[in-house]
């Protein structure tokens, strides 16, 4: 057995599963299981990343990343967060899962704890595990909503970081000001890191974004993480970046320069003619918002009329975390039933042990996918219950 063979398994591995269904039964599976949006990128990706192809933009650039896209960065970060770092606070990074990582690497020592806000996006678990850190989970309220209590009770004298993201994957919820001051108030008076993932601050339907590196005293507590992938559709660039402590992120390049050096160039010319267009046009984030909001209240909706489905409608993000409890559907189950019907989904204990009676659905898609996605869904839950008058 591998030595990371029990480390929990990422949603990205069901694609596996569903080009298997796809190839055996010839069957179109409509992916509601990947936090990846089926949207094309903005235009001005594709353009940047060919034009600088074509002239030959194909070298290394300095580890710290395109000093272009990072002073771009800077500005974004204001512009979108009222966020103020300098260039030597910003390190771009290949994807955001790599800055999450290293910034976890340079914050933790084995043996130290890091607190996670259940469910949890996954690799916030898999992570610390790989570096002989402990992982605290504190359970959010139902349905959403942080615990204070639970948080306060959970830190001691081996806590070195919370880890938060919002809005939050997989639930959708927006931590609200009243909570993040809960949290500033706590990583202050014990002295703690917070790793604040903000890779779909964009998708906000109802609330506000706010970073908690923002907040009075915590620019020098929070490593913000961001990427590309989400919000305009780039997963395929791989593209991210983290801001934070000028001795973190110091530390956070030191880790790149001996690992993969830096992201792609090319990638990140792409990902600056981007943030030049977006910092004057939010059309393309606008539109995809709208549709997300249409898709979010159809899919509640339609799954809130079929009995046994306790389905909360989030202010945020593009995911919802429904529970299958009263019908007693185990998740893995679920998913390959739902595969059969050409739907896939994400199990939800992926999220936390406790989670086996809900899945996530990711709904960044086309609305008529998400339409006939909904309805596959329904037909497969009407052979097990009825739909309620």
């Amino acid at each position: 057995m591998g030595k990371y063979a029990k480390l929990p398994a990422s949603p990205i591995a069901l694609g596996d599963l569903v080009r298997e269904v796809q190839e055996r039964e010839g069957i179109e599976v409509i992916r509601f299981d990947v936090a990846e949006p089926q949207f094309p990128p903005p235009e001005v990706a594709l353009e940047g990343t060919i034009e600088a192809i074509k002239s030959g933009l194909t070298r290394y650039t300095p580890p710290r990343g395109l000093p272009e896209l990072v002073s771009r960065v800077c500005q974004y970060l204001k512009v979108t967060r009222s966020l103020n770092y300098s260039e030597e606070e910003v390190i771009i990074t290949p994807g955001a899962k790599f800055a999450v990582y290293s910034a976890l690497k340079t914050i933790l020592d084995p043996g130290d704890e890091v607190i996670l806000i259940s469910p949890y996006w996954v690799s916030f678990k898999s992570i610390p595990l790989m570096l002989s850190a402990r992982v605290v989970e504190v359970r959010m309220k139902k349905p959403y909503g942080l615990d204070e209590e639970f948080l306060k009770g959970a830190i001691n004298s081996r806590t070195k970081a919370i880890v938060i993201n919002t809005p939050h994957n997989p639930t959708g919820w927006i931590f609200t000001k009243e909570e993040l001051k809960v949290i500033r108030d706590l990583a202050i008076d014990h002295d703690l890191f917070v790793i604040s993932d903000e890779v779909d601050w964009a998708y906000i339907y109802e609330g506000e974004h706010v970073s908690p590196a923002s907040m009075p005293g915590m620019h020098d507590k929070v490593v913000v993480i961001d990427s590309f992938s989400k919000v305009y559709s780039m997963t395929g660039w791989r593209v991210g970046f983290a801001a934070g402590p000028k001795e973190v992120i110091n530390d956070m390049l030191a880790i790149q320069q001996h690992t993969v050096s830096a992201p792609a160039t090319f990638a990140q010319w792409g990902c600056l003619k981007v943030l030049e267009h977006v910092l004057n046009d939010r059309t393309y984030i606008d539109s995809l918002i709208k549709l997300c909001r249409f898709n979010r209240d159809y899919i509640v909706k339609e799954l809130n009329s079929i009995n046994g489905i306790e389905c909360p409608k989030p202010p945020g993000a593009f995911y919802l975390f429904p529970s299958i409890e009263a019908l007693g559907i185990h998740s893995d189950v679920l998913v390959r039933d739902l595969l059969s019907y050409g739907v896939a989904v994400a199990p939800g204990y992926l999220f936390g042990s406790e989670f086996k009676y809900y899945f996530r659905i990711c709904y960044a898609l086309p609305k008529e996918m998400v339409i006939s996605g909904i309805e596959r869904m329904k037909k497969y839950f009407s052979m097990r219950t009825y739909s309620k008058n």
